[in-house]
């Protein structure tokens, strides 16, 4: 079954009693739904399968239902969610909305509520929803997320807009081009909120990286002074076919993976296969690999890295930390 991208947002009936129990949402019963917001529900199954980036992009779909001001849109991680972006250890229970100009509306359970300048070049519509650009929505989370969900933002944007999956290759001119507006923007709002970081990320972040953890590993392994790994490390094997390697030293003759939990319970990734063949697939190709080359893996997940501290300790034990 297929992850759903948001849960459908399940409003009150109007023509029932809010007092009346099993039939105040569309006759449905209370207990197989959960309250999301003001007057709306959604599906207890549909809700649980949902990431904090789909569980924000339901949420905006509620909240819309009450908005009035027409120059509001949605905007930083709320609009990140939107587009596709991941959401890293950030807040799901409340969206964020720029709201330009003058306005008395305080922020509330599950809006947050910017006073910010939003001029129309900064706003599309996507399924419904009015939000901020990509290009302004990186701008505004890089700024005011916390370091590792900053950058997994510009990586996972600079992925989707030059990352060739049918090919598997990197494009860097299209990458470099977002890239510079980006900075472009930044130059042009000297001493503005989280500037600084804004200034280290745009410079640091790399499409290559393809999952939040490979995004989050890479940064705090230069926060660890590691030697910098080269990302996605094309093995060529005899028949033609090829494997790329998350993260490759190879003077160093040694190569790492990242594995979340996801890839072995998300149906969207076992496409139609069993954690188990994914795992024997998954076997088979470091074989080769490590015939291919002569290098040593090692392996990693989210259970290594709850803090920078603990990912410290786990490179120690594989030799890479200190450098």
């Amino acid at each position: 079954m297929t992850r759903p991208r948001r849960a459908n947002v399940i409003p009150r009936h109007p023509s029932s009693d809010a007092r009346s129990g099993a039939l105040t949402y569309a006759g449905l019963d209370p207990g197989t739904l959960v309250r999301i917001g003001p007057g709306a529900q959604a599906r207890v199954t549909e809700w649980e399968r949902l990431f904090g980036e789909g569980r924000l992009r339901t949420r905006a779909y509620a909240v819309a239902r009450r908005i009035t001001n027409a120059t509001a849109a949605f905007g930083y991680q709320t609009a990140a969610a939107a587009h596709g972006l991941p959401v890293y250890r950030s807040r799901s229970d409340r969206v964020d909305l720029i709201v330009p100009g003058p306005h008395s509306r305080k922020n509330s359970l599950d809006v947050v509520r910017h006073r910010v300048p939003l001029p129309d070049t900064d706003v599309l519509v996507i399924d419904g929803l009015r939000l901020t650009t990509l290009e302004r929505t990186v701008y505004d989370v890089i700024r005011t997320a916390s370091l590792e969900a900053a950058v997994v933002c510009f990586d996972a944007a600079l992925h989707r807009a030059a990352w060739h999956a049918k090919k598997n290759t990197y494009d860097t001119e299209v990458a470099e081009r977002f890239r510079t507006r980006v900075q472009e923007r930044i130059r042009r709002h000297k001493g503005a909120r989280g500037i600084r970081q804004a200034r280290f990320v745009a410079s640091f972040a790399d499409g290559c990286a393809q999952s939040p953890g490979e995004s989050v590993s890479r940064l705090w392994m230069w926060q660890l002074n590691v030697p910098r790994p080269e990302l996605q490390y094309r093995v060529v094997f005899p028949d033609g076919t090829y494997a790329l390697l998350d993260f490759a030293w190879p003077r160093r003759g040694r190569w790492g993976e990242f594995d979340g939990k996801i890839k072995y319970a998300d149906a969207d990734l076992l496409g139609g296969r069993t954690p188990d063949e994914v795992l024997e697939r998954q076997a088979r190709r470091e074989e080769r690999a490590r015939r291919a080359t002569g290098w040593r893996c090692d392996r990693w997940g989210f259970d290594e890295m709850p803090t920078i501290d603990d990912f410290c300790e786990y490179l120690r034990t594989i030799g890479l930390y200190p450098a």
